[in-house]
């Protein structure tokens, strides 16, 4: 039923204030991720690599999308198009292109992210040239996105401007390919550590909290299939456009937490070490064993020759525990902030191509005694299947 303006009862409904807040929630939660991540990789063990880089463009790239949002609702987002004002449909339709660009744009770098990671943190010799496959593929598709977006229509004022003779690909089914396509890559993205995350010799609650970390971005896959639901041309396109807006940040934000999660067990362990010692506890020793099952991918160890942690400690200091006066327990510890690794197919070492390296938080408890060989020393740490025996 109409008002007596002629307006449907709906039409004052305002949801401005939601748009607003959402993005500036999911963009201060970006934020704090990508600064904890770069806090971790550059004050705590001094390593930045591409991977961060890569984080650190993907984070820039969704504040330009979630902005283009937010300026959106200048124009009318958020509210219905009967109360909108119809110059202001050009000026929408400016910001919504722009959101559109920079969220592909993060797709792009985000998903490169991963993959650089991967191939820092999980660097065996024979997954290498699968990672770098997979950048090829991925980022392919991922910046195909990217110009389609850019020139979807021609000339690219087309896009706003209804004056304008353009010739512009049919954002239906466009929009679906997209989304498709996005999906598959992101299933695969998150796919491929699996199998080398699963033959580490771990500790049961150790191995299904690394699973897990590595798995939230499956969280993110959910996400983009319940954003397809609302990627529809609505007659009333500033009011519904909102949901899909706001999974778009949501996706964006979701992607960069789990790209920076696996990241932040050095910060854990510097600042909040009691949160992890439960674990520490339980983990005694799984660290030679997790290079020991990387040796076993990788090929036979050399006899007579020294293992990663036998090898591989820069910077590394020992300490004495126990108090001052008190009798000599045996007790010592060792904290390796950095391993640094990257082997070449001769057995050597070498810097990695890509300027990034192999990077192992390692700490190192040696308690009450002596122990015979390297295997008896109580061991705690993230050792990737990267640190294989040399």
């Amino acid at each position: 039923m109409a008002s007596a303006t002629g307006q449907p009862p709906n039409a004052l409904e305002d949801r401005r204030a939601t748009v607003i807040g959402s993005v500036v929630f999911c963009l201060a939660w970006a934020t704090a991720m990508v600064g904890l991540r770069l806090w971790t990789r550059g004050v705590v063990i001094k390593q930045l690599g591409m991977d961060d880089c890569l984080c650190l463009a993907a984070l820039l790239v969704t504040y330009g999308s979630g902005i283009a949002i937010v300026h959106m609702t200048k124009y009318g987002l958020g509210r219905h198009i009967y109360v909108m004002d119809l110059e202001h449909i050009p000026l929408y339709l400016k910001d919504f292109y722009v959101s559109i660009v920079m969220y592909c744009a993060a797709l792009l770098f985000i998903k490169m992210a991963f993959l650089f990671q991967y191939y820092r943190v999980l660097a065996v010799q024979r997954m290498r040239n699968v990672y770098l496959s997979c950048m090829v593929i991925v980022g392919g598709w991922a910046l195909s996105q990217v110009l389609v977006g850019i020139f979807t229509c021609h000339p690219v004022s087309g896009f706003w401007d209804s004056s304008l003779k353009a010739t512009c690909i049919p954002n239906i089914p466009q929009w679906y390919i997209n989304a498709a396509g996005n999906i598959i890559t992101d299933v695969v993205v998150f796919a491929l550590p699996m199998p080398a995350l699963w033959s580490l010799q771990l500790a049961r609650s150790s191995k299904v909290i690394l699973l897990g970390i590595f798995s939230l971005g499956f969280f993110t896959v959910i996400i983009s299939i319940i954003r397809i639901r609302y990627l529809k041309l609505f007659e009333d396109f500033p009011w519904e456009n909102v949901d899909s807006s706001l999974w778009s940040v949501g996706e964006l934000t979701s992607a960069i937490t789990c790209a920076c999660l696996p990241t932040m067990r050095p910060l854990m362990s510097r600042y909040f070490p009691g949160l992890l010692s439960s674990v520490g506890r339980t983990n005694r020793g799984y660290a030679n064993a997790s290079a020991s099952a990387a040796a076993g991918m990788s090929g036979r160890r050399t006899a007579g020759a020294p293992t990663a942690l036998e090898s591989g400690f820069v910077g590394g200091r020992a300490t004495r525990s126990g108090s001052k006066g008190a009798a000599d327990d045996g007790s010592a510890s060792m904290t390796g902030s950095e391993v640094e690794l990257a082997q070449t197919a001769s057995g050597g070492l070498r810097s990695n191509p890509f300027e990034v390296h192999v990077v192992h938080e390692v700490k190192m408890g040696v308690e009450r005694g002596r122990a015979s060989s390297p295997a008896g020393f109580g061991v705690r740490g993230y050792i990737s299947p990267g640190s294989r025996n040399l």
